[in-house]
């Protein structure tokens, strides 16, 4: 048994003294702590800088799309449109409904970037754009944006089977500038 004990004590001092032969340091909270400072400095480092990169991205952008401008151009009664000079043909034309001008759903929500999403069941128009939502019900003046209640001029509505709604107020939601003018009858989107 004191054979057993004995070569028991002699392994232990092996394991403990062994590092101390092989010019290891023993594992110490001291040298733990200096060897993962040692090790993760670099990481936080790096880590530091990439923030600072995307931070600079985003910066960049941002000032990219302040400098890119969509010029979307529609004429009352007219089924062609005009986004950055070309020429879109437009299934319905744009027209004037209790003095608010009309233009297609799909048409002024895409031109400006925004997904498009029709629900049949709730007759319900989405637009999607960043961090908004724009939702619009037919024959109804209640819109929402960003789930806050907006009263409409004038509601969406259906005709020949092509949905239209307020060009002004889809187009300002979504960051655009309206112009209106009354010689030609023609609007100016610039978003």
């Amino acid at each position: 048994m004191k054979e057993k004990i004995a070569l028991l004590i002699f392994f232990v001092f092996l394991l403990v003294s062994f590092p101390l032969c092989a010019g290891e340091e023993l594992m110490t909270k001291l040298f733990f702590d200096k060897w993962l400072f040692n090790t993760t400095q670099p990481l936080e480092r790096q880590i530091e800088r990439l923030a600072d990169t995307y931070a600079d991205l985003q910066l960049a952008v941002q000032a990219l799309r302040e400098q890119l401008t969509t010029e979307i151009k529609v004429s009352i009664g007219e089924h062609t449109a005009f986004i950055d000079g070309r020429a879109l043909k437009l299934e319905t034309a744009p027209t004037i409904n209790n003095g608010r001008t009309m233009v297609p759903v799909r048409f002024i929500g895409e031109a400006l970037g925004a997904s498009f999403l029709w629900e049949e069941k709730t007759r319900k128009v989405s637009y999607i754009y960043q961090d908004m939502l724009i939702e619009i019900f037919i024959d109804q003046r209640q819109a929402f944006v960003n789930r806050q209640p907006i009263v409409l001029d004038t509601a969406p509505f259906i005709i020949d089977g092509r949905t239209l709604v307020p060009l002004r107020f889809v187009s300002e939601q979504l960051g655009a500038t309206v112009v209106w003018d009354e010689v030609t009858r023609t609007v100016t989107i610039t978003g």
